[in-house]
């Protein structure tokens, strides 16, 4: 599946503008090999790299190289409506390497603007007028190291804004070994009322780690675990990439009959069982809704439900699209969310 989608998304796309160049003398056509051999070989290098051999590079250093990555990834639809429009009378034929490059560089820059945007996207629970001097606030896939300090004193000023009962952070707050206290700092202004469980890079970092952190903020930890709060019960249970540990958790937890139960967890799984199990409402993220499209088509692959707010039975399940981005600041056919449940 990886080879595959690097074959179609980075291989193709580069290879066929290179097809198209016509390089003007010598120098081109070793500047054109260069920027060739560069586009195709530093995606399959980092992976090797991180995944692989997991080395580590600074942080500004990856910036760049995800930002070129994504790059060469936005050449694709735009290499795509140019093989249509190649045959179109009176294409100016010999400009399409200029075309897919400078198409692709305007993309970036807009899904770069878009990147730093953050909007709320309210979800209103129907007949539940018991709970409406309440509400609920879902943060996700934030990936500070990926993004600033900066960036969550801003998301942490929009909570404020909201008044929310509770606040609820659904995995991924973080993403780099090289985040610390100080660069969490600004959850502390929201803390006593702020709830996490774990994503997969909190799995990648350590679990032990990234929860002392999270403790040492007075940020409270449900791992696993249940916590009354009239007129909700939270129930956050560990990310983890089968739905069966989901389930197994579920069966060791017992829901509390008069409460409104919220099921905190990373992923768009189980969500059948924990219908059944009692949910009222599940709360995940993960998928990012594809944060860079064309790979929504991919996200869609694995995850029938990639975004939106949907109904099991009982229980309302909401997939976020995340607040933060990873690797690439980039977003494109997608936009940071901070999610406000409201009742009525």
């Amino acid at each position: 599946m990886a080879l595959g989608f690097y074959l179609c998304a980075i291989v193709y796309p580069v290879i066929r503008v290179w097809t198209w160049h016509e390089p003007a003398g010598a120098l081109g056509e070793v500047v054109g090999w260069i920027l060739l051999c560069v586009a195709l070989f530093t995606p399959l290098g980092l992976f090797i790299a991180r995944f692989m051999l997991r080395l580590r590079f600074p942080e500004q250093l990856m910036q760049w190289i995800y930002v070129a990555i994504a790059s060469c990834f936005l050449l694709l639809p735009v290499v795509l409506v140019l093989e249509i429009a190649r045959w179109v009378p009176g294409f100016p034929a010999g400009f399409e390497p200029l075309i897919a490059i400078t198409s692709a560089l305007g993309l970036a820059a807009y899904a770069a603007l878009n990147a730093r945007r953050v909007v709320v996207k309210t979800v209103q629970i129907a007949n539940t007028t018991n709970l409406a001097d309440h509400s609920i606030v879902q943060l996700s896939d934030v990936h500070i190291g990926s993004r600033s300090t900066a960036y969550l004193d801003a998301i942490v000023d929009k909570v404020i804004s909201l008044q929310p009962t509770w606040i609820v952070i659904t995995g991924d707050l973080l993403d780099s070994a090289a985040v610390g206290v100080d660069e969490l700092a600004p959850l502390k202004r929201i803390a006593e009322r702020t709830l996490w469980v774990t994503g997969n890079h909190e799995r990648y970092e350590g679990l032990d780690k990234v929860t002392s952190l999270l403790q040492a903020i007075n940020i409270k930890t449900l791992r696993n675990a249940t916590f009354d709060a009239k007129p909700f019960q939270f129930i956050g249970i560990d990310d983890h990439d089968s739905s069966n540990f989901l389930i197994s958790m579920l069966q060791q937890l017992q829901p509390v009959e008069d409460a409104y139960r919220v099921l905190l967890y990373h992923r768009p799984h189980g969500m059948h069982e924990a219908s059944d199990w009692g949910a009222d409402l599940m709360l995940v993220g993960h998928t990012h809704r594809g944060q860079i499209f064309p790979f929504h088509f991919v996200v869609n692959r694995f995850f029938e439900y990639s975004y939106g707010t949907y109904q099991f039975d009982r229980m309302t399940l909401h997939v976020s699209s995340g607040t933060g981005t990873w690797g690439p600041i980039l977003r494109l056919g997608s936009r940071n969310e901070i999610t406000h449940v409201v009742f009525a």
